[in-house]
């Protein structure tokens, strides 16, 4: 019987070169493997845009793969379906890296034109929305249990607000006694820079945007088998380095 291998990863940023070099990695190591992408596809890296299109066309050859919704997708999905409005667009641009999204897309100056910035998008990229409106919270496989940035302790997995599963840092990073279910998530960057395993949860932010270290787990049956983490030469090559 053949092991059913999934591989999650961690928040890629804009960093289309790493998850290319990471996909092609795992098309390599196995061809029908399941990929849960954890979220937070986009802002600031330099290639928002090539990262959802290369998400886009691995999710349509590989139908057992998922996304979840990071809280910098659910910004870019917001805006894209016009429901974003202007205190939500001023914190996007302040705080969470529009500006390198949208530039992405070949425009210079988004803010001056947000309506317009809008349509690019939608004419250039039609199906970037479909992707993100089709984006999960939260997916379950045996004892894992994969989100974005994590679970709220004492609440069943039933009732986790999106929200939560978005947005959520201390109360989940803090908590020590189990979910239930083993955590696979993103969100919050690890403090060494590695992908990290807790005894409730496994961490994959790597700060890849910052680092170059885009960070996937991969799990047989269920169990972590092994990690693979990028890493850049001063030339820019990007390699793969398998962990554990």
């Amino acid at each position: 019987m053949v092991a059913e291998r999934i591989y999650a990863i961690g928040d890629v940023h804009g960093r289309a070169d790493l998850l290319r070099a990471l996909l092609a990695h795992i098309g390599a190591e196995a061809p029908d493997g399941a990929v849960i992408f954890l979220g937070d596809l986009i802002d600031r890296g330099p290639d928002s845009c090539g990262v959802l299109d290369l998400v886009a066309a691995h999710l349509r050859v590989s139908p057992v793969s998922r996304l979840l919704l990071g809280n910098h997708d659910w910004f870019l999905r917001e805006f894209l379906q016009g429901s974003l409005d202007a205190s939500g667009l001023e914190l996007w641009a302040d705080r969470y890296g529009a500006m390198d999204a949208l530039r992405s897309y070949g425009i210079s100056d988004p803010a001056s034109d947000w309506q317009a910035a809008r349509r690019v998008v939608l004419e250039r990229h039609p199906g970037h929305l479909q992707l993100l409106a089709g984006a999960e919270y939260c997916v379950v496989k045996g004892d894992l249990c994969f989100v974005h940035a994590g679970l709220r302790p004492g609440v069943p997995l039933s009732q986790q607000s999106p929200a939560d599963m978005m947005w959520i840092k201390d109360a989940f990073l803090d908590h020590r006694e189990p979910f239930g279910h083993l955590v696979v998530h993103g969100h919050s960057p690890t403090p060494s820079g590695l992908p990290e395993v807790h005894s409730n949860r496994i961490a994959l932010d790597t700060h890849a945007f910052r680092s170059g270290h885009l960070s996937a787990a991969a799990f047989d049956d269920g169990a972590l088998s092994h990690f693979l983490r990028t890493t850049v030469t001063p030339d820019g090559a990007v390699g793969i380095e398998r962990l554990g």
